[in-house]
């Protein structure tokens, strides 16, 4: 069975991206019955793709055949093009993403796939596949591309090339209206539709049939991390973990430490604008002098803006956004606790038994995993964070408390979890 697999973050700087998909991929391939021929990755998925009448097209391409065959040359050329007449032709032309904004445009999109005017790649891809599988992750929200593309190539896949199509591994935050009816047109028509948290499936039970649909768990709970007396055997020597630019001298793994990191929330045009850095200090000030030593960790790139500073003035160790996956996993899943707003490190966290102290996120899904894993926790407000400093390293402490007790409880659920995130692929496993 030839695969089209759709979002694949592994080329996205983002622990959690990398982790999930790579252990999707695992799962999707260990079935044994598909081989994954195309791949439609985030970056593309983010990106927008210029569209214009195909009229319009033909007079675009006179004029700038025209004006590069000028003695001035192309940059000249260029300079006009994009301080004079690019803004002013791009209006007259109708410009715009290749991609529906609203559903209503599906079906008209739809004709200029098949009209040889956008997305030819994909139509490929849908052409030759015998199947789509759809990261989900946590892109359905707001009116997001990646979201409305993932949709729009699910409708695609049923509606026009009569594909079976399965949306997995996925948080689905149908807050905003537009998004909301893209989710209740499209999801009706998919063959699987797994959601990785409750939240997400409680939020959609009106869109999904019951034949269509179920709750799984993120695909990051099958990560393992080594033992801990390993992990010290090799990491306890000054610096193991350093990775140019950053430094994780003095973080000793043999000893107790508490894993800090940030918040999809945080540095975002699309979200209250915040400054966590102040935050971080007090919290990570407080954390040392009354629980445990502090490890930052940097999963994202916005993290590394925010910590970076936060290292270098406290002198703390961080650990680098280029860190491996497995050696994360490690980290994490040996921390005393685990302190973010951060969905995949969580996860990551809870498998070696972490404990987790949760920020809110871009979305409710730090709460949902809360919810999941059976913790009686606040989820505290990282817009808050340097009001909520205190009581986030009161929780870190009754946490700690409560040691290997607590730690195995976690141990256990986030095993069930591991298994339940089996359904994900329970469609293909069906085919067998």
């Amino acid at each position: 069975m030839k695969v089209f697999f759709v979002n694949d973050t592994s080329d996205s700087k983002n622990w959690g991206c990398r982790a999930t998909t790579g252990a999707l991929r695992r799962m999707v391939n260990e079935t044994g019955i598909v081989d994954i021929t195309h791949t439609l990755y985030l970056k593309r998925m983010s990106l927008s793709e210029r569209y214009i009448s195909s009229n319009f097209k033909e007079i675009e391409d006179i004029f700038t055949s025209i004006f590069e065959h000028l003695p001035t040359g192309k940059s000249l050329t260029r300079y006009v093009q994009q301080r004079w007449i690019g803004p002013r032709w791009n209006r007259i032309a109708g410009a715009r993403d290749v991609i529906p904004n609203f559903f209503e445009e599906f079906p008209i999109f739809a004709q200029k796939m098949l009209s040889g005017e956008i997305l030819q790649l994909e139509r490929k891809a849908l052409e030759e596949c015998d199947l789509v599988f759809i990261n989900g992750e946590g892109s359905i929200y707001d009116r997001q591309r990646k979201g409305r593309m993932m949709l729009f190539i699910a409708y695609l896949a049923k509606v026009h090339f009569g594909k079976p199509c399965v949306l997995a591994n996925h948080t689905a935050d149908v807050h905003d209206p537009i998004m909301a009816e893209m989710v209740a047109q499209v999801y009706p028509l998919l063959d699987d539709v797994i959601f990785r948290e409750p939240l997400s499936a409680e939020a959609c039970q009106a869109f999904v049939r019951e034949d269509n649909s179920a709750l799984a768990a993120d695909a990051a709970f099958t990560y393992q991390p080594v033992e801990k007396t390993l992990l010290a055997s090799l990491g306890s020597r000054d610096g193991y973990f350093s990775i140019h630019p950053d430094s994780a001298s003095g973080f000793n793994p043999s000893q107790p430490y508490i894993c800090v990191g940030g918040s999809s929330i945080y540095l975002r045009r699309d979200r209250p604008s915040y400054d966590p850095i102040p935050g971080f200090k007090i919290l990570c000030e407080k954390l040392r002098q009354y629980v445990a030593p502090v490890v930052l960790t940097a999963p994202d790139p916005v993290d590394e803006k925010i910590f970076r500073p936060i290292a270098q003035e406290l002198n703390l160790p961080l650990i680098s956004l280029t860190t491996p996956t497995q050696q994360a996993v490690d980290i994490l899943g040996n921390a005393d606790v685990y302190i973010s707003g951060r969905w995949h490190p969580s996860i990551l966290a809870l498998t070696g038994g972490t404990p987790i102290v949760t920020f809110t996120a871009n979305t409710y899904k730090t709460q949902a995993l809360v919810q999941q894993m059976g913790l009686d926790a606040p989820t505290f407000d990282a817009l808050n964070l340097h009001k909520e400093a205190g009581d986030v390293v009161d929780l870190a402490k009754f946490y700690l408390d409560q040691g290997e007790s607590l730690r195995s409880k976690i141990r256990s659920q986030a095993e069930m979890m591991a298994q339940l995130a089996q359904k994900n692929v329970r469609y293909l496993k069906n085919q067998l």
